[in-house]
């Protein structure tokens, strides 16, 4: 678990459960014996009604979305006032930049677990730029602290360029960061995608 003091504080006099561990349980679980229809789940309300909603976390037909945009994101260093949420923004025209030092890095947090698809990555474009992204670790997991590469890209990229990183199986996590690893460098791309579905 990732969760810190900050996050969550236990109230005197309260127990807390596992609240799934009690599902499908007919003593425990209202939901037993309510047939949902298939892509819904039972839910049980607290007014004590029973309800069928649409299943979030069954992997739809659909294309996986984009779960990256408008997130909140961080860099290592930043100049010329190009933040790390530029990179986030949607945006083709913005860009984030991180200064030139010892393995520059760039994080976002995606709110939540997700089952990752893919990550799309658009290079600086303009001449004489693209070369920075070289050398460069793509990361994700649950928390920044428990992180297991994702891809690696040896470069030099090309100005413009559109890197697409893609496993066969999906892989769960919430945070993605990029980092040029054990070398001098600037961390500098117009855009990043986290292409994934919600995860249960």
């Amino acid at each position: 678990m990732c969760v810190s003091d900050g996050h969550f504080q236990n109230e005197t006099g309260y127990a807390y459960v596992e609240i799934n561990h009690y599902r499908g349980d007919p003593l425990f679980d209202p939901c037993v014996g309510n047939q949902c229809a298939e892509g819904e789940v039972c839910e049980s309300l607290q007014n004590k009604k029973v309800v069928c909603l649409m299943d979030d976390c069954k992997i739809p037909n659909e294309e996986p979305q984009d779960v990256a945009l408008g997130k909140f994101a961080y860099q290592s260093s930043q100049i010329y006032n190009q933040w790390a949420k530029y990179a986030i923004d949607g945006l083709y025209n913005t860009y984030q930049f991180t200064a030139t030092e010892m393995s520059p890095y760039w994080w976002v947090d995606l709110g939540n677990i997700y089952n990752m698809m893919r990550i799309k990555i658009i290079n600086m474009s303009g001449d004489g730029h693209g070369h920075r992204l070289h050398d460069l670790d793509i990361s994700v997991g649950p928390c920044l602290d428990d992180l297991s590469v994702f891809a690696h890209y040896k470069g030099p990229g090309k100005s413009g360029e559109h890197l697409v990183f893609q496993r066969r199986l999906y892989t769960d996590g919430r945070f993605v960061k990029l980092s040029i690893i054990n070398v001098l460098g600037a961390l500098n791309v117009h855009m990043v995608n986290v292409f994934a579905y919600p995860i249960c």
